[in-house]
Order: C-alpha cells, then sequence, then structure tokens
C-alpha cells in the first residue's frame, strides 16, 4: 500500500467519523446537562437509613419511558412488589408480564396472577423461598412487555409467566389506540431501541412542540378506556386489522425468542372475556339492547334464527351475530350458540377485546419456541353455564371476578404443579385453596365500586348516557364504608389495612383478621411484628400449615426471637412435625437464661415433644404374634 493511498484513506476515516464524534459529543453534553430521561424497569426500594438498598421494586414512573411529554402518559404503574437485589442461590423468581388483567384490575395485587398464585405457593412450597414480580400494568401491550424482556433477564428469572393480548389494538403504541406511535411496527421497533439517546429525546420534543401539541390525548376525569380509542372502528380482516395480527405475532414470537435464547422457560395462557354479557361495543350507540333482551322468547328463537342467518349470508355484522348467539341459547342449542357470541366479539368494530385469532396465534408460537402452554379458556369454559363464559367469571368485557382471577391462576399453578417446574408440591383440597384466596372484604368492594364507574362511561354507555348516571358506594357495615371511602380517596394502603385488622380483631372475626394480616406481611416484605400477627391469628384458626409459614417468616428477620421460636414450635407440633418442634424448641432454650420465667415452659414443651416423637416411633402390636 502507497504511502499517499494510505494518507487518502486516513483522511475519507476521519472524515466519515467527524459527525460521529460529533453526535457523541453532544450525547454527553446533554447528558452532563441532565437533559433528558431514563426510566429503568426496576429501582432500588428506598431506605430509611443509610445502609445500602437490599431490596428492588417495579418502577412506578415506568409508564413515562413511553411519552416525550409527561404530562400525556396515563395513571398506571405496576403495583409496588419487592425482591431482594442479590438473588438468595436457593430462591425461585418468577416473573409475570401482561396488561391489566394480570396486573389484578380493578382488585390490584391480591386478586392478580401474583396475588393468587403467592397465596397457593405459602401451601404448595412452604420450605420454597419464592419471589414473584408482576410487571404488568392496564393499557400496555406485546411492545411494552417487548421492551421489558431484556431488564427481566438481568433480573435472573427461573420462570416467566404471560397472560397478554387484550390491548393489542388500542394499548400504548397500538395500532388503533390514540397513543400510537408513527410509522407502523419496524418505526415503533426502532424508537423502542432508540428513546434513552437524549439527542432522539432532543429531537422528539422538538417534534412534538411543532407538530403535535394537539395529536395525543389529555389527562381528563375520563376512564382510560375512553382515552385510548382512536381508531374506532377497526373491520375484521382489514388492513389495520392486519397490522394487529402482525405486531402482535411478531412482538410475541421476539419475546419468547428472547427468552429462549436466555434460557428462562416461560408459561403462555391463551385469553378469555365475557362472551354472554357483553354486547359489541360498536352497537351500543345504534342498537338498544335491554329492548331487544326483553323482546327474546323461545317461541319466536326458530324465527329469529332463520331471519339472522338470511341478514348475515348478506352482511356480517357483530350485533346480528349476538342476537343470533342470545336466540340459539334460548333453544338450548348451546355449543352454536358459543360460536356465534365469539363472532360477535370478532367482527365488533371497537377492538377492547382480542379477537379469537390471538389465541391461536399465542398456542403456534408456544410450540415454535417451545414454551409452555395453558389453556385458560378451556378452564373458564368448564365453569361457565353451557360452556360459554359469562358474568359469573368475567365482571364486565374482559376483567375476571374474584373467582374468574382463582381460576385464571389455578390454570398457571395446576401447570407448574403438574411439571414439578419448582418442586414437589404438597397438595391440597381446592376448596381450602378458594378459602385462602387473599382478596379481602373491603378489596372487593373496592373492585364493585372501580367497575360501576367504569360501566358508566364510553364504551360501556351510549354517547346520550355517558357521565349521567351517578356512582353509589357499595353497602356494607359502618367501618368496613368507612374504610372503603378512604380507599376510592387513595388514602395510604398501609394505614387502611391496619385499622381495619385491629376492628376485625376487637369483633372476632378472626378469618378476615388473618386475611389482612397476612396480606401486610406479604406487602411489608421485612416487617417481622406483622407476620408473626398473622401466624398468631392463624394459629387461632388451627391452621398450624399458615400459622407456619407465618412465622418461619418473622424469624427470618429476627431468628433469635424466642416467642416467635416458641410459636413455630407450637406449629410443627400440631403438624405433628415432632422433630422441627424439638430442634426449634431447643434453640429457644440455649437462647433463655436459667433464671427467665420461660425457661419452665420450655422444658416441659421439649419433654412433652419427646413424649409424642417416643409415642409416633413405638411399635405397634402385631395381634398375629402372641
Amino acid at each position: 500500500m502507497s504511502k499517499h493511498f494510505a494518507k487518502q484513506l486516513s483522511f475519507y476515516l476521519i472524515l466519515i467519523a467527524i459527525p460521529f464524534i460529533l453526535l457523541f459529543a453532544l450525547e454527553l453534553s446533554l447528558r452532563v446537562a441532565s437533559f433528558g430521561y431514563e426510566y429503568p424497569l426496576f429501582i432500588e426500594k428506598p431506605t430509611d437509613n443509610k445502609q445500602a438498598p437490599v431490596y428492588l421494586q417495579p418502577n412506578p414512573n415506568i409508564i413515562n419511558r413511553y411519552f416525550s411529554d409527561q404530562k400525556l402518559a396515563p395513571n398506571v404503574s405496576p403495583d409496588t412488589v419487592y425482591f431482594k437485589k442479590e438473588k438468595n442461590k436457593k430462591s425461585f423468581r418468577i416473573f409475570i408480564q401482561g396488561g391489566s388483567t394480570a396486573a389484578g384490575f380493578p382488585y390490584g395485587r391480591w386478586g392478580s396472577l401474583q396475588g393468587m398464585i403467592e397465596q397457593r405457593f405459602k401451601r404448595l412450597y412452604p420450605n420454597k423461598e419464592i419471589e414473584i414480580i408482576n410487571t404488568a400494568m392496564a393499557a400496555v401491550n406485546s411492545y411494552t412487555l417487548l421492551d421489558f424482556v431484556d431488564e427481566i433477564i438481568e433480573q435472573q428469572p427461573d420462570l416467566v409467566l404471560i397472560y397478554a393480548g387484550h390491548n393489542e389494538y388500542l394499548g400504548i403504541m397500538g395500532v388503533g389506540s390514540a397513543f400510537a406511535a408513527k410509522g407502523g411496527r419496524l418505526a415503533t421497533l426502532l424508537h423502542l431501541k432508540l428513546k434513552n439517546w437524549r439527542i432522539y429525546q432532543l429531537l422528539q420534543r422538538a417534534y412534538y412542540l411543532v407538530f403535535s401539541s394537539n395529536e395525543q390525548p389529555k389527562k381528563t376525569n375520563q376512564t382510560l378506556m375512553s382515552q385510548v380509542a382512536k381508531e374506532k372502528e377497526i373491520e375484521l380482516n382489514s388492513d389495520l386489522y392486519q397490522q394487529g395480527v402482525e405486531q402482535f405475532t411478531g412482538n410475541m414470537s421476539l419475546i419468547l425468542q428472547k427468552y429462549k435464547n436466555a434460557g428462562v422457560p416461560v408459561v403462555l395462557g391463551n385469553l378469555v372475556s365475557n362472551e354472554l354479557a357483553q354486547v359489541p361495543f360498536s352497537s351500543i350507540d345504534s342498537v338498544d339492547w335491554q329492548v331487544i333482551k326483553n323482546s327474546l322468547h323461545k317461541d319466536k328463537a326458530l324465527a329469529e334464527v332463520t331471519r339472522l342467518n338470511n341478514l348475515l349470508s348478506i352482511v356480517k355484522s357483530a350485533e346480528h351475530y349476538y342476537q343470533l348467539a342470545l336466540n340459539l341459547q334460548l333453544l338450548g342449542r348451546f355449543v352454536e350458540a358459543k360460536h356465534y357470541f365469539i363472532l360477535a366479539k370478532d367482527y365488533d368494530l371497537l377492538r377492547f377485546r382480542a379477537p379469537s385469532e390471538f389465541s391461536l396465534i399465542l398456542k403456534a408460537l408456544a410450540k415454535k419456541h417451545g414454551a409452555d402452554w395453558v389453556d385458560v379458556q378451556a378452564v373458564f369454559n368448564e365453569n361457565s353455564l353451557n360452556g360459554i363464559v359469562g358474568s359469573k367469571l368475567v365482571l364486565e368485557h374482559l376483567h375476571p371476578t374474584v373467582e374468574g382471577y382463582f381460576l385464571l391462576a389455578e390454570a398457571y399453578v395446576d401447570l407448574i404443579a403438574k411439571q414439578e417446574m419448582i418442586d414437589t408440591p404438597t397438595l391440597y383440597a381446592s376448596n381450602k385453596a378458594r378459602a385462602d384466596i387473599p382478596v379481602s372484604i373491603i378489596g372487593s368492594l373496592y373492585g364493585e365500586f372501580v367497575i360501576e364507574k367504569l360501566m358508566n362511561d364510553f364504551p360501556f354507555t351510549s354517547s346520550m348516557n355517558q357521565g349521567k348516571a351517578n356512582v353509589d358506594l357499595p353497602t356494607s357495615r359502618k367501618f368496613e364504608k368507612q374504610a372503603l371511602i378512604k380507599r376510592i380517596d387513595q388514602i395510604d394502603w398501609l394505614s387502611i389495612q391496619k385499622e381495619l385488622l385491629v376492628k376485625y380483631q376487637q369483633r372476632n372475626e378472626v378469618a378476615e383478621a388473618a386475611k389482612i394480616a397476612g396480606n401486610i406481611s406479604t406487602a411489608m416484605i421485612d416487617n417481622h411484628k406483622a407476620s408473626y400477627i398473622a401466624g398468631q391469628l392463624y394459629q387461632r384458626l388451627k391452621d398450624w400449615q399458615l400459622a407456619s409459614y407465618y412465622h418461619k417468616k418473622a424469624l427470618k428477620n429476627q431468628n433469635e426471637n424466642v416467642q416467635y421460636l416458641l410459636a413455630l414450635a407450637q406449629d410443627y407440633f400440631f403438624l405433628k412435625h415432632y422433630s422441627d418442634s424439638l430442634l426449634t424448641l431447643k434453640l429457644a432454650d440455649k437462647l433463655v437464661v436459667e433464671t427467665a420465667p420461660q425457661k419452665q415452659q420450655i422444658i416441659k414443651h421439649i419433654a412433652n415433644v419427646k413424649r409424642a416423637i417416643h409415642l409416633q416411633n413405638k411399635p405397634k402390636n402385631n395381634k398375629s404374634n402372641p
């Protein structure tokens, strides 16, 4: 290579590098000047002292990541849940991804997949440390899920559970949403890659100041559903519909491939919604459904079926499919009725429910990428009258009732337990599992209030009636109604729970008090007093298994607390785990001085346990031998 050529090459390389150097310098300058923002998915749990933070939590402001102007971001966030910054080698860590259903709307954490599964695992795996972190929140779709994947993988998950798809069209960055990104899927994926660059944020801010000041919805008193529905009509198989299918398929495929490459198992579920009780949203302004439902009669049903089939042979519409399903149901032709209820949903132009095609896509992707598959639909069908999902299991269009959330969690739990993904489970009766449901009375009442408020707005009521209906508080006892009002007024959750805990104990309503104490213990990860109180309350219920769970949790933070050790020893004794009881009592004995009042009590307990061990090990008389 000649010197002249080398000199010329160097010149061109420097010339090419100059713009990149200038861009890098500008990027660095913007960061030094603290311009722009960066919202990590997980942040450190705030501490009251100077010690290094021990726990992480999902970022409550994570939704701001997707908006150049934070004022435009909807008021949604993941539930606050703490997990260890440094993962314990013996712990099993599960992450949950999805939208508002996975997040537990309207009940919050205790109705969510996380809350329901957490409670089941306390009995299924009593000796296993299991962390469940829920990153789900309302209004998000597969773009957000995809954007979270790398940060979730960094936290060393042992399993990921996904329930998502209903927000694909009208969720943030969805093809039909008021919060849609510009330029199609490839542009949106590029946006997700570039969003943390300060130069990109500078250009983005300039663009929105000049061109888009009025394009995105402003925060109002409207429900989130009424804010997001920009493209109110998306016909089945239209271009916009197909864009949603491609978006969902492509993003979910990338999500599953990323987890597969990282060696993280995934459990994927199909989608359920209200088939029977939710009329097509796109017909609410044009059809008086109350009149139609009042006119239904078995004697007229056959003629109506013929009439509606004739209409549908000319033009397919959601309202006619729904009417056809109602009449077939009257005739007892339930399999056909279910089929047409589903078609009514699929032809609904206002896509707040995922089309049935999405469940087929999810099943195919699970097979392709080696993810485990949960047939949530089958579970809901089995527990619905005539196999048609209605208001027993779904509150409005797609959010489950408390029973529905229990079944949703059960679908995932059953697969995890059968495949022994965590460990060999300790099985117990389903009626006991239902009694353990962590949604409190106040949590259930609050959910009813939220849903009633939601259904008095778009898209559940006609435009003529929106905003006219008053939402009444659910009826309840005085102290519960006061707590509910505080909950609605967004008073601190913990203070409300503490007041309820005291009140339920005063009224000797031990089961509800135990549920409240258990929830406090679960939420306040390092509050040993709450765990001890929960254990004591479950002892009063003679539920020794849950009592031992909470007493062990209390001892993790106070391993030399004699009071806690004695309580756990009692749990073990009544569970007939005599060796564990004896070991725990001996630990307590070492911590107590000879003159302490507890000393004689411990000695007595040790003698009783030894006697029980002797009787347990004593060989039974063999009557065949003299």
